[in-house]
């Protein structure tokens, strides 16, 4: 079956302006061709999809979601207590069956993991694509790796503590062992979620370059990644220096810092969501009022620092690190603008960069021919309206179209 789609703006991820009057022309589960509408294919065997006032774009990649840490319910509440006190292991994998779902249908067709106890990431990869549940293509990091006691309290199984880096290069082969694709390593403390039990401040640098070098080796031996957890200036320039391909969260950027970046080419992940989650939401979801609080500080400090870092250049991907729906892809995008990108940079971020970083890039982030058919339309022109992303109107997973919601949001009050 060949599958025609006129929209009428086409954004193909790669910053380039929007185009009007295209068709993108799909068989197989792929891009075919991509051409003026006039010239598309016709008759009895072609599906034509027209969405006017409708802007067509790849799937979105979110580079930092936790599928194990998606919060629908508030914490401690009546349908939470199998999670937080008595963590089945049934409970654990319909709940993170439901979050994949719920970025599936946000227009999110890729995610990196990133980290879960027990390898589970691994699992859910494998599940969804062998379709025994659907969700977005998912890129598993293992348990991230961290130091003797620098993991705080509530999120211990999340993590696997070392001491030296011969400890550090084991855990790394176990994990790789297990298929995970990349690894990660916990290099400093944040915000705090998990109740806020921090062990140390937020920006506490954690692991040595010694112990994050030997994971990032033998990452890179094995053909796989390697990201780390760094808040502080000294933890990220720590990552660097060890060899990370990309850094999570970055908050605390100074110019030496921001200069390391670009000397490495080293890409950051910012995941502003989820710290305008916890300051706007926390404490609907159950967080403790000095979680908000928490947030709200290191927003102001971080947001500063990304739009000196995009001033200068630094690559920048797109992530949420979400603790609940209200966190999503979109929502980081519309952060992303407001540090100074276009909608065609932010977009940018959450598709091509990130299939790039992923080295995805020859087979998903862009519409072009040959290219593995994940797209979304949305409601609106999302070249000149970033909320356009919030708008969905179809999701197509490999060329299938998907019958949305596919998760009930509304008796949770999410709009």
């Amino acid at each position: 079956m060949t599958t025609v789609i006129t929209p009428e703006y086409l954004v193909d991820g790669t910053g380039a302006p929007a185009e009007t009057g295209m068709a993108v022309v799909v068989e197989d589960g792929r891009i075919t061709s991509v051409v003026p509408a006039e010239h598309a294919p016709s008759g009895p065997a072609v599906e034509r999809i027209d969405a006017p006032g409708q802007t067509l774009l790849p799937g979105l990649i979110d580079l930092h979601f936790h599928q194990f840490l998606l919060l629908v319910e508030r914490l401690g509440g009546p349908q939470e207590q199998t999670f937080r006190r008595d963590p089945l292991i049934a409970t654990t994998i319909l709940k993170a069956a439901r979050a994949a779902k719920i970025w599936l249908q946000q227009g999110v067709t890729t995610i990196r993991d990133a980290g879960a106890p027990d390898n589970m990431a691994v699992a859910m990869r494998e599940a969804i694509a062998d379709g025994f549940t659907v969700g977005p293509r998912v890129v598993a990091s293992g348990a991230l790796i961290a130091q003797t006691g620098g993991m705080r309290a509530g999120n211990e199984d999340h993590a696997v503590e070392i001491t030296g880096a011969d400890e550090a290069r084991r855990e790394a082969r176990l994990q790789l062992k297990a298929g995970v694709d990349v690894l990660k390593l916990y290099g400093a403390s944040s915000i705090g979620g998990g109740g806020g039990r921090l062990v140390g401040p937020p920006g506490w640098p954690q692991l040595s370059v010694e112990e994050m070098r030997a994971v990032c080796e033998e990452a890179h031996k094995a053909d796989r990644l390697c990201s780390a957890h760094a808040v502080s200036t000294v933890s990220i320039r720590n990552a660097i220096e060890a060899g990370v391909d990309w850094v999570d969260h970055a908050d605390f950027l100074d110019d030496e810092t921001i200069q390391m970046l670009l000397d490495t080419d080293t890409p950051i992940c910012p995941t502003q969501a989820i710290a305008w989650s916890l300051e706007h939401f926390g404490e609907d979801m159950g967080f403790g009022p000095h979680i908000a609080k928490m947030a709200a500080e290191v927003s102001v400090v971080a947001t500063e620092a990304l739009a000196k870092a995009y001033r200068a250049g630094v690559r920048i991907a797109a992530g949420t690190d979400a603790d609940n729906p209200r966190a999503s892809l979109a929502q980081e995008c519309r952060l992303l603008t407001e540090v100074g990108m276009s909608p065609l940079e932010a977009i940018r971020a959450a598709t091509l960069t990130n299939a790039e970083i992923l080295r995805l890039d020859d087979r998903i982030g862009t519409v072009q021919a040959g290219k593995v058919a994940d797209l979304i339309l949305v409601a609106g022109d999302a070249a000149t309206d970033i909320d356009a992303l919030k708008r969905i109107q179809d999701v197509f997973q490999a060329g299938e179209r998907l019958t949305l919601p596919l998760v009930d949001l509304s008796a949770w009050g999410y709009a």
